[in-house]
């Protein structure tokens, strides 16, 4: 198990000595035990393991902090206006979504996600001023506007989406979901079984830390926690740059036969 030491290992017979063919011999397995004695094991092993260096380590080395999971480097140099030509490092940083926002409670940590920010806009809302707007509270869409509102609002018949969100970040990694940390070797995530075989469960509260550049977190910290939206990405998701939407479209997706779905007018077209 891990945590246990080698000698209380060796006195309750949970590693013996066993001769293997030479091709089956990792080139760094343990054939010393006592090496060992008074280090601990840094994961739950199997049975028929062969020991090899690494999986033993010294208490203090195994434990690790919360700090010590957050990657010392995560962007290439000179991003975000940094001067110096070394890799910038990471920091935690903790937003709060809801089921909705948060795409049903199921990020673990480990995912990548895209976080979205819905921004508060003119496009909508009743006159001020002498100002015309739309009547309509944020993100509404408001169909056939009985006025012309703002430069570019279309006339009647068009359509006015009131607060068009847009990308704040894209592919930002999940270090922790509440609690809960991105697995280390040999650990078992709280999406995995657990060594008795049954599945491991956690209770996602809404609490999601990423881990980002510090001049992300501080763009990310600029906005109210109630403006964000997570989607889930797949492992092999690209990031690329995704223009603003257009507030004022004539017709919706659905109404316009070269759209239709989400995918095209073809529909859903891809396989996992």
């Amino acid at each position: 198990p891990k945590g246990l030491t080698g000698r209380e290992a060796q006195a309750q017979g949970m590693i013996v000595a066993a001769k293997i063919p030479a091709e089956f011999k990792p080139a760094t397995a343990i054939v010393d035990s006592s090496i060992i004695q008074d280090k601990v094991a840094v994961a739950n092993y199997a049975t028929g393991q062969i020991l090899v260096d690494g999986m033993f380590a010294d208490p203090i080395e195994s434990q690790i902090t919360f700090a010590g999971r957050v990657p010392n480097d995560c962007a290439p140099a000179g991003l975000g206006g940094s001067t110096t030509n070394k890799p910038v490092p990471c920091v935690g940083i903790t937003i709060s979504v809801d089921q909705t926002k948060g795409v049903a409670g199921v990020i673990v940590p480990g995912d990548y996600v895209n976080v979205l920010v819905l921004p508060k806009t003119d496009y909508c809302k009743a006159a001020e001023a002498n100002v015309p707007k739309h009547d309509g509270a944020d993100n509404a869409i408001v169909s056939n506007p009985a006025n012309p509102g703002q430069p570019g609002v279309p006339n009647d018949g068009g359509v006015t989406i009131c607060s068009p969100a847009r990308y704040l970040y894209q592919a930002a990694r999940v270090l922790f979901v509440d609690k809960t940390a991105v697995p280390q070797p040999g650990e078992v995530g709280t999406n995995a079984a657990t060594p008795n075989g049954t599945a491991a469960t956690s209770v996602n509260t809404g609490l999601i830390t990423l881990e980002v550049p510090a001049r992300a977190a501080q763009l990310i910290a600029s906005v109210t926690p109630d403006s964000l939206y997570l989607t889930l990405l797949p492992a092999n998701y690209t990031p690329e740059a995704i223009g603003n939407m257009n507030p004022f479209p004539s017709v919706l997706p659905g109404e316009d036969p070269n759209q239709l779905t989400p995918y095209g007018p073809q529909g859903f077209q891809g396989q996992k």
